[in-house]
Formats: structure tokens, sequence, C-alpha cells
């Protein structure tokens, strides 16, 4: 079977074999909060197609995103080794499909199994590694280096040129006012980078797009990548 998800891909295929029975593709519609703060995350959700925000919500109600996980990791990988208290919202951001799986069920083979736990691990780290690097950019960069990241890591999970972004979510993702989101959007248009219109974004020049967003694009890939690199092999 062909998971998508970069996290169920490199289990082995002995404890995917055990979790598979408990393993539900669900469709996943944009805005459904999945995981609320101050909540016991019930369900682990690995991505196929679609892009998980999560946030933080602050007293007045704004809310602040810290990341967005994609096909490469999952939700409630920490909470299956730990406490499943969650300080965080879960949201879907784009539409489509996901891999959800009780959080007893993987936590069950976690203890079991040294090799899965270390893999939950290296992809916690994974995604902790672009939260750090967030919190650095938020403070250092200029909003339209920040989108272009934001744009760049998107078409990334997606692997699609067009992204359904609405200003809401893109305004949360920069924490700025929307109509700053429709000047940011705007300047990027009429540098031929992208088409926007009614909550889509188009790619049309990546390079230049590349060269738009500040240094933290590539820190995140790449950091990613490395905390990742060189899986063990575990066999059939």
């Amino acid at each position: 079977m062909a998971w998508v998800n970069r996290v169920l891909e490199v289990l082995p295929q002995a404890e995917l074999r055990l979790l598979e029975p408990q393993l539900e593709r669900v469709d996943l519609v944009r805005n459904t909060i999945l995981v609320e703060e101050g909540t016991n995350a019930q369900h682990v959700f690995l991505p196929v197609n679609c892009i998980l925000s999560v946030m933080t919500a602050m007293r007045d109600g704004s809310l602040v995103e810290s990341r967005t996980i994609g096909r490469e990791g999952g939700f409630g990988l920490l909470h299956a080794l730990g406490a499943r208290l969650s300080f965080e919202r879960l949201e879907v951001q784009v539409s489509g499909e996901a891999w959800r799986l009780p959080i007893g069920a993987l936590e069950a083979r976690a203890t079991e199994s040294p090799e899965v736990r270390r893999e939950l691990v290296r992809h916690a780290q994974a995604t902790l590694v672009q939260s750090a690097q967030a919190t650095a950019c938020n403070a250092l960069h200029a909003a339209e280096q920040r989108l272009c990241r934001w744009l760049l890591l998107t078409q990334d999970r997606l692997g699609a040129d067009l992204l359904p972004l609405t200003q809401e979510h893109l305004s949360i993702m920069l924490g700025v006012q929307r109509t700053t989101v429709t000047g940011l959007a705007s300047a990027l248009q009429a540098k031929g980078l992208i088409s926007y219109s009614r909550g889509k974004i188009r790619i049309l020049d990546r390079p230049s797009l590349e060269r738009c967003a500040c240094e933290c694009y590539e820190a995140v890939t790449r950091g990613a990548e490395r905390m990742l690199a060189d899986p063990v092999s575990y066999g059939a």
C-alpha cells in the first residue's frame, strides 16, 4: 500500500501490519478543528494531501500559527509518547485526506518497539525545527519574506502550483491584518511571482519566490532533512 505520509513509510513493515487495522483514511475539510487547546488529543493525524495548522490561542481570541504539518509528518506523535494534553489548536488549513490513528494504538507500539519510538522522536524533532525557525523568522524578517517562505513550504507539501490559502489563514500564518495580506499578495503578483484571486494563489515563478524568501525556508527544509537523514533499514 502507498501510504504517502513519510512517518508511515519509514516505520518497520512488521509494525505497520500491526497498526494497519486501526489506521483510517479520512477526508478533512478546511477550517475543521481537530483538537482544541486544553483538551486531550485522542488521535494521531498523518496528512496525505491535506495541510494541518497548529495554532496558539490568546485570551482575546487571536490566533498565532506556530507550524504547519503536511505529508512529511504528523500531529500527535509526542502525545503518543507522553502527556496527551494539548496546549495548541489543530485545524485543517487545506482540505484533503489524512490517516487517523487512535493515540493509544501508537502508544502501545511505541512502548513495545524501540524502532517505532525512534522514528516518532525523530519526526517530532523535525517538526520542532520548523517551530524554532518560525519564532526567529517572525521576530526578524519582513512580512513579504515570511509570506514567500510559507508559500514555498505549502507548495512543497501539496506538490502543486495552485494553493488554496484564504486571507484569514494567511493573516494567521504571518501574524498581520488581512489588509496587509492583500497588499503583500498584490506586490508579489505585480512582480509576476504569483497570481492571487478568491482565496487561491498560483505560483508562477518559483525561483524568484525562493530569492524573495528569507533564509528560513532553506533552514527549515535542510534542518528537517538532516534530522531525518540516514534512516535505519528495519527490513520487512
